[in-house]
């Protein structure tokens, strides 16, 4: 049966095909029926076949990782994922080009993921608690963990500021204490850490785009982060930062340490 390479058994409801009606009955549940009988007793996820949830546990819960590069020490659960990996990263082949900006992936799942995530702003995945959305869950759970839950577990060495993410942590240490700024401006000598400072630098100083505005006053703003900073700090009048010899305080920690400089240590010096 094998070697005749015929699968006798067919779906009605779509092409596949099995060598064994009980592989076809497996795939009616799994798929068309939707069928999941098998939970993971540690997430509590469920799957249409055993042998899917054991590949679960196995990569997810037990993070295997059998095959091994050669030319670094990544390593991946399949074979097919390390080949991926050589392609991509040592021989970097790049075949899957975006039709609408042409940048190129070396995974045609990669380019997928960039439409949807960049051209069509797909966030199928919302926070229960505000109205924040994400196109990965994971990216939601970190958003409840830092956000809501207030979870800060990554701590600079340098200042002792402490973030909820590691990527965060690497990203303040290097445009702060590094001062790194790869990206430079075309039209003046601004430079930014991230490329998509530039962007926003050069929509709302060089083309003056203002396209953020404040219900209350009808101010408006570049960056929808000015325009909450505007409404906590001056509707709301929230002052977050207060100096510890007297009673001000200020919205922002600039002000505070302006303030100290200002007021405290020019009074020492008298």
């Amino acid at each position: 049966m094998v070697h005749e390479n015929k699968k006798r058994f067919k779906c009605d409801l779509c092409k596949f095909s099995a060598f064994q009606h009980a592989d076809l009955r497996k795939h009616i549940e799994g798929v068309h029926e939707n069928l999941k009988l098998h939970k993971c007793v540690i997430c509590q996820k469920s799957f249409g076949r055993k042998s899917t949830l054991n590949r679960h546990i196995e990569m997810v819960h037990e993070n295997k990782k059998p095959f091994q590069c050669d030319l670094c020490d990544y390593s991946a659960f399949e074979h097919p994922n390390l080949r991926k990996h050589i392609e991509c990263v040592h021989e970097n082949l790049k075949l899957h080009k975006c039709q609408i900006c042409q940048k190129s992936f070396g995974q045609n799942s990669t380019l997928k993921m960039h439409t949807e995530r960049v051209h069509e702003n797909k966030k199928p995945f919302n926070c229960d608690l505000c109205d924040y959305s994400a196109f990965k869950h994971a990216e939601v759970r970190r958003h409840i963990e830092c956000v809501h839950e207030k979870l800060k577990e990554h701590q600079c060495n340098i200042c002792q500021k402490s973030f909820g993410l590691k990527e965060n942590l690497n990203m303040h240490v290097q445009s702060v204490h590094t001062n790194k700024k790869p990206f430079k401006c075309d039209l003046c000598d601004y430079s930014a850490f991230l490329q998509t400072n530039i962007g926003r630098h050069i929509e709302c100083v060089h083309e003056k785009l203002k396209q953020h505005q404040c219900s209350i006053c009808q101010q408006s703003f570049g960056q929808k982060i000015n325009l909450n900073r505007h409404v906590q700090s001056v509707h709301e009048n929230q002052k977050h930062f207060k100096c510890d010899l007297c009673s001000y305080s200020t919205f922002y920690l600039a002000g505070l340490r302006r303030h100290i400089e200002c007021i405290h240590e020019k009074l020492k010096q008298h």
